[in-house]
């Protein structure tokens, strides 16, 4: 955020336009879509984290509590097209809640320095990553002990909300690292 007149914080519009590029990309990033049940792949992470990480975390919170909200209003910008309040109710929408706060970390402990190194940003990465996982196998427990009943087994859950996405992650996380690493000196410099 850019300071003015002493303790006054403002947006500028260059940070407000990247802000609005990233809910595009990251609308953009749920329609490319891979549905592997229950929970579809998708590019969003790559596009919150790199949020996150450009942009500063609140920043990067910010533009996914819009995108989020542009979804449950009925803008189909969820994965696979989806929209509407009902979307609360899929077992990954849990993820969805977890990408306002994987951007949110990812982006405060970047911006902890003012260059940050490789180091730093590999574990913003893994810790916005890691935030993500946790809201969204929560919220599938959750959905599932209060909502849809039967039993879980925590073995099937890790395996198909976690463990078969780290390949994917890996590439994801190693792509945002790279890309934070070149464009954000650019990024910071302009504002």
């Amino acid at each position: 955020m850019d300071k003015t007149n002493g303790n006054n914080k403002t947006i500028s519009a260059k940070k407000i336009s990247l802000m609005a590029m990233f809910i595009a990309l990251i609308s953009v990033g749920a329609m490319l879509s891979i549905p592997v049940p229950p929970v579809p792949f998708t590019l969003q992470t790559l596009f919150v984290l790199a949020a996150g990480a450009l942009l500063g975390g609140v920043e990067g919170f910010i533009c996914v509590v819009i995108y989020i909200m542009m979804g449950l209003f009925g803008l189909p910008v969820f994965a696979n097209f989806g929209g509407g309040f009902a979307y609360a109710l899929k077992p990954s929408f849990g993820f969805t809640i977890g990408f306002a706060f994987g951007a949110l970390f990812t982006g405060l402990i970047i911006n902890k320095s003012q260059k940050p190194s490789y180091l730093r940003i590999i574990l913003a990465v893994l810790v916005g990553t890691v935030t993500i996982y946790l809201f969204g196998i929560s919220y599938y427990i959750v959905l599932k002990l209060v909502y849809l009943g039967g039993a879980i087994d925590m073995w099937n859950v890790f395996l198909t909300f976690w463990i078969m996405f780290i390949p994917t992650d890996i590439v994801k996380g190693a792509v945002v690292v790279f890309v934070t690493k070149k464009v954000r000196p650019l990024v910071t410099k302009a504002f």
